[in-house]
């Protein structure tokens, strides 16, 4: 079980275990409070660790924070304007929110202007007008995984795990109502978020659709926009009219399992899943590109955890040691190594080498180059996230789109209204 608040006090020279307790209390002088989002602790220790080993004079105070809780959490606590936490985990679109607010501290200074090491959707959701605001730390991309026995017994020919060769979304389309068979309770197409702008808003934009204002501060004009409403629809015809996608599948885990287990042929999943899907030694799978629409252009998702520096620590010196040394290649890579997420560094792709060197991770490769669009940056994410979530939901449950949308604009624009000044 995860548990929600783990004290690291160093480790032996080797690495590998905690200190004596005594030996500690010795060596620590400084004490850092950092939240982490929670994944599993085998993703997270390793790395305070690796830090407290490199720096034996600070000790890490870790509280993980189940995805779901932390961010009504941080806003507790940021808004509480203490000195704690020290340092904070932020999902990356929230760069633009915590610096309005002044829940950051700036890091150009402290990393130095050699920033082109970081790749450029990342480097642009932690920047805020002009300054970087929050450190890069793991990025996020999205494949298509395919199940090779539903397509050979649909008589269905595979894509390829070919940038070049991309399917688009009426292909994907056809191919999922050969492959749709209620009988079995097979669906053709499953969404691992199927209700988060994180993946949604890519289709919209793959029609030309802005999904915001320059500014992040309105919504109307963009979010009922005509290439955002007509996405939409295809969205919502798969799940109403196709009915090639199941409804109310909101669970991500719920969504991996209905591939991994044979009930989807087609999944578009981020790249944790390319670790518990391998793991699963009866199921034939393969992988292509994320779909665009035909006219449109190639767009996908990228974007994910950075860590920010509070403005208001008592622990300057220490937290700055943090930041730099979570800037290196090595931090990366050894994260990279635990979690299976892109890496954030250019180099990082180029030093894990074959690891790295799959049908999967070279289409991510190549998309965070080409084809990745990080979240808007607005000061008011999470409002647009929670007003468009529940938009996604009434129009996967049969909700007239552009109506919906409608209502989703007002409602955004009226909540970002706190943000004009």
């Amino acid at each position: 079980m995860t548990t929600r608040r783990t004290v690291l006090k160093g480790m032996t020279a080797a690495g590998g275990m905690l200190a004596a307790p005594q030996l500690l209390r010795a060596q620590a002088k400084t004490e850092l409070n950092v939240i982490w989002v929670g994944w599993p602790e085998g993703h997270i220790t390793p790395m305070a660790e690796m830090f407290m080993k490199n720096n034996p004079t600070i000790n890490l105070k870790l509280e993980r924070i189940p995805f779901n809780e932390l961010f009504p959490a941080l806003e507790v606590r940021l808004q509480a304007r203490t000195p704690l936490p020290d340092i904070f985990f932020a999902d990356g679109p929230l760069t633009a929110s915590y610096s309005i607010r002044k829940h950051l501290a700036e890091l150009d200074g402290i990393l130095g202007n050699d920033l082109s090491r970081y790749s450029k959707a990342a480097l642009a959701q932690g920047t805020y007008k002009g300054k970087l605001m929050t450190l890069p730390y793991i990025s996020s991309g999205m494949v298509l995984f395919l199940n090779r026995k539903h397509f050979a017994d649909a008589g269905v020919a595979l894509p390829e795990p070919d940038v070049a060769k991309r399917w688009t979304w009426e292909q994907t389309l056809e191919a999922a109502k050969k492959l749709t068979d209620p009988a079995k309770n097979q669906w053709g197409l499953v969404f691992e978020m199927a209700d988060r702008p994180y993946q949604a808003l890519t289709l919209p934009q793959s029609k030309g659709a802005q999904v915001l204002s320059e500014d992040g501060l309105t919504a109307t004009g963009y979010v009922d926009s005509k290439p955002f409403v007509d996405a939409m629809q295809f969205y919502a015809d798969l799940f109403n009219k196709h009915k090639v996608t199941p409804t109310g599948v909101f669970d991500t885990n719920l969504a991996l399992e209905m591939f991994a287990t044979g009930r989807a042929s087609m999944y578009l999943a981020t790249t944790p899943s390319l670790a518990s899907i391998s793991s699963r030694k009866d199921l034939d799978w393969t992988v292509a590109p994320q779909p665009y629409f035909e006219g449109g252009k190639a767009v996908t998702p990228t974007g994910s955890w950075h860590i920010g520096m509070n403005p208001r620590t008592k622990q300057r010196a220490a937290a700055e040691t943090f930041i730099k040394a979570f800037a290196q290649p090595e931090y990366v890579e050894a994260q990279a190594r635990l979690r299976p997420n892109p890496p954030v560094l250019k180099s990082v792709w180029d030093s894990m080498g074959a690891e790295l060197d799959t049908p999967g991770w070279r289409i991510v490769r190549s998309e965070m180059e080409n084809t990745a669009v990080p979240r808007p940056a607005t000061p008011g994410w999470l409002e647009y996230e929670d007003i468009l979530r529940g938009a996604f939901r009434e129009i996967q449950g049969g909700a007239n789109v552009e109506q919906r949308l409608k209502k989703a604009a007002r409602d955004i624009d009226r909540e970002f209204a706190k943000y004009r000044g």
